[in-house]
């Protein structure tokens, strides 16, 4: 009985529902109202078997009308679908993952998740370590010509054999398989933080560039480093020997002469067959030392580059250059300030910034193909982090709030994602929101 009238139900809401489209699509679309417009498009996505885009029109649907039963009802069934479809993928991984079949299993999990982002299960099977995917939780490293996967384990955990842990981390298929450019995601595990990783980045990056500015001095003056060498010890003048006193018995008597003064001793004059003794130079014709000029700009600048000030350095550099336009000393204190300044603001998160540091960097050096690796990687980082808070605040039927970040992107790259599309959507959106505001207001007025 129980039965009969369940079907009976559903029939009803069904034909209700049928009832409902056959009433818009009877509208001419001028005639439509915002609501019915997102449900159309919806319902246009969801016979295309396009159910995230049909998902998407309903929740705006119901952004705008948020008791509309149509759109809670193919908001409904098109989630049941999404999640039935992410239940199988993840079904399909646990079978792949029996077998041993890894990559297949992963790829699996991927598809679960790209239908049903809150899929649990899906997630711990792609989180080695007990490490989740969210971006608190790793750092991004762009690999440079000549590092592998074992060396990363090497720089951000103290030892190779990690380097499984990144390889799965980042669904590879084979982990010897990388490439100069590739961006890989590093894990924070065995008791790091994102923090630590961060850190033996910088340590890395500083001992590289090290090397790198020695190898650039010695490729450009054909002279390497000069070493250390500890300065020979003076050789100590020999110890005067005590004057032994003289005994009585052969002291000097009455008779015997005093020592003449030095005024009462006769020249002797030198014999001609000995050569004249040279004459001593007189003092003032000496070779003259030149003062040492100090560079005051200079040493204020470097003094404060020692503190880590960059920011306060890189002017008095600049100043000390317009004194010493030919010291090349300069160009490569500038160009260790920029770089260093970037460092220090991509790890704030300061993307732009760290982007212009980076550029003025490659000013002062050319060959700094480190730079360039930056400039892309605070690009990319700046457009995703607010293209994503962007989707967030869009969620969250935060319109204004996502129309500035989407805008933060189009303004650095116009054709990134879907940008373009989504701040079209928000902004129409936003503006009837208003209206309907307004018009309520106005209403609501005596």
């Amino acid at each position: 009985m129980n039965t009969k009238k369940n079907l009976f139900a559903l029939l009803l809401s069904l034909c209700l529902l049928s009832s409902c489209v056959s009433q818009q699509a009877a509208k001419k679309p001028e005639e439509l109202t915002l609501t019915e417009q997102y449900i159309m498009k919806g319902e246009s996505y969801e016979d295309q078997g396009q159910l995230q885009s049909a998902l998407e029109q309903y929740e705006l649907a119901l952004t705008v009308d948020a008791n509309n039963l149509s759109a809670l009802d193919h908001k409904k069934k098109v989630e049941a679908a999404l999640y039935e479809i992410a239940r199988q993928h993840y079904e399909r991984g646990l079978a792949f993952d029996e077998q041993g079949r890894y990559d297949l299993a992963r790829k699996q999990y991927l598809s679960a998740l790209q239908n049903w982002p809150d899929y649990t299960e899906a997630k711990e099977k792609l989180s080695p370590g007990g490490v989740s995917l969210d971006s608190d939780n790793y750092i991004i490293h762009t690999l440079r010509e000549g590092q592998s996967v074992s060396k990363l384990s090497q720089i951000y955990y103290g030892d190779l054999k990690y380097y499984p842990i990144i390889g799965k981390f980042n669904n590879m298929a084979d982990v010897t398989r990388v490439r100069a450019g590739e961006k890989l995601k590093i894990p924070a595990l065995y008791g790091l933080t994102v923090k630590d990783l961060k850190k033996n980045h910088d340590i890395y990056m500083h001992d590289l560039y090290m090397k790198d500015s020695k190898d650039m001095l010695e490729k450009k003056t054909g002279l390497s480093q000069p070493e250390v060498v500890e300065p020979a010890k003076p050789i100590e003048p020999p110890q005067e020997l005590d004057t032994p006193e003289v005994p009585d018995s052969i002291a000097p008597t009455p008779e015997m002469p005093d020592v003449a003064e030095p005024s009462d001793v006769t020249e002797i004059p030198a014999s001609p067959e000995a050569p004249e003794a040279p004459e001593s130079v007189p003092a003032e014709e000496s070779i003259p030392v030149p003062p040492v000029e100090t560079n005051i700009d200079y040493d204020q600048a470097m003094a404060l580059f020692q503190q880590k000030k960059y920011g306060k350095a890189i002017p008095l550099f600049k100043k000390a250059k317009t004194a010493e336009p030919d010291n090349s000393r300069i160009d490569t204190n500038l160009f260790e300030s920029y770089f260093q300044q970037g460092l220090t603001q991509f790890n704030k998160e300061q993307y732009l910034e760290a982007r212009q540091s980076f550029s003025s960097a490659v000013q002062y050096n050319d060959d700094c193909e480190q730079c360039r690796t930056y400039i892309k990687t605070c690009e990319d980082t700046y457009k995703e982090k607010h293209y994503n808070l962007g989707i967030h605040y869009f969620g969250k039927e935060q319109l204004e709030q996502a129309i500035n970040e989407w805008e933060k992107v189009e303004d650095i790259d116009p054709d990134y994602k879907d940008v373009q599309s989504n701040l079209k959507k928000a902004r129409i959106l936003y503006e009837r929101l208003e209206s309907i505001k307004q018009s309520n207001t106005k209403s609501d007025r005596p």
